[in-house]
């Protein structure tokens, strides 16, 4: 009994899989047909389409290649250059200059595009530059007597000046490790 039943579900779980297979089947054939359909109404093929899709600049785009200072056609071969394996290359962020300046076709593009993001670079740096000094300023003259961090009771940490310096650490939290500390160190690298 156990076995005959066994068998009568396997025979009904194959059944539904091929019904499931023939849907699919349908569907994707209806997909193609409809897709042909498309390419016979329009004469344009789905690469063609993909294409033109993305080569068209919506109000964002526009307003992105306005900040960057860079024509529509320059931002249509962005836009179309960051859909495409550049999106798996790089960072979601990469900038439209970046992705055509590592496309650049030449090396006049290549630089154009280099003194174009380093010019904008420059500029958010000063920009970032003179926040924190404002920043700055305007701290001390609200709270003139507080210690924005206050570093006493930390126990100091044992790690080399220069690295401490570069983390930012205050120096009266660095206790350098003994000269032969280091010495051991670099021959266990070795």
């Amino acid at each position: 009994m156990f076995i005959q039943n066994l068998r009568m579900s396997r025979a009904v779980a194959i059944s539904l899989l091929s019904v499931a297979l023939s849907s699919g089947v349908l569907a994707q054939s209806r997909v193609i047909n409809q897709t042909r359909e498309q390419q016979t109404q329009t004469g344009e093929s789905t690469q063609q389409r993909v294409a033109r899709i993305h080569s068209q600049l919506d109000t964002n785009d526009l307003l992105v290649a306005q900040i960057w200072g860079m024509s529509n056609e320059e931002m249509v071969r962005a836009k179309v250059l960051l859909k495409g394996p550049r999106a798996s290359f790089s960072v979601e962020n990469l900038s439209p200059v970046e992705a055509l300046g590592i496309h650049a076709r030449d090396e006049k593009e290549r630089v154009k595009y280099a003194e174009m993001f380093a010019r904008a670079l420059q500029a958010d740096v000063e920009r970032s530059l003179a926040w924190s000094r404002t920043f700055q300023e305007v701290q001390a003259r609200l709270f003139p007597n507080q210690v924005v961090v206050d570093y006493s009771g930390q126990a100091p940490v044992a790690v080399p000046t220069a690295t401490a310096d570069m983390l930012g650490v205050p120096r009266t939290l660095v206790q350098d490790p003994a000269p032969s500390a280091r010495r051991s160190a670099n021959a266990k690298k070795r």
